[in-house]
């Protein structure tokens, strides 16, 4: 079981991710955006899952301040966009799903990369 830390700034999308990552035995810490993101990262996170355009803070700058913490450099991080990555932003990642996509896509993202093959996710 992984504890995973969920940034997405629309309910629904994020109600609808948290249900399915909690359905395949996973614990998530849900935040609205990026502030809020870093404000409920605790050491024990196995994994981020981000939005990137998100209100007070996106995906790109909480993630990167979030990576500067002691014990935080290589949690794998899970990008959602419905545009590109800029190079920045994918030096970050560990896998990246273009929006929008099939919401058992992230689980899929999620086992791999737990099963220690990141790849690519989302074709991206």
């Amino acid at each position: 079981m992984a504890k995973i830390l969920l940034a997405e700034d629309e309910a629904v999308i994020r109600m609808l991710l948290t249900e399915l990552l909690v359905e395949d035995g996973h614990q998530v810490i849900e935040a609205s955006d990026g502030a809020e993101a870093l404000a409920l990262l605790v050491p024990d996170i196995t994994m981020i899952v981000s939005d990137m355009m998100m209100p007070r803070m996106g995906g790109e700058e909480w993630v990167a301040t979030a990576r500067n913490r002691p014990g935080m450099e290589a949690v794998p991080v899970i990008l959602m966009s419905a545009l590109p990555l800029s190079p920045s932003a994918r030096s970050l990642s560990t896998a990246f799903l273009q929006k929008p996509f099939r919401p058992v896509s992230l689980v899929a993202a999620v086992r791999r990369i737990l099963a220690g093959d990141a790849g690519e996710a989302g074709g991206a």
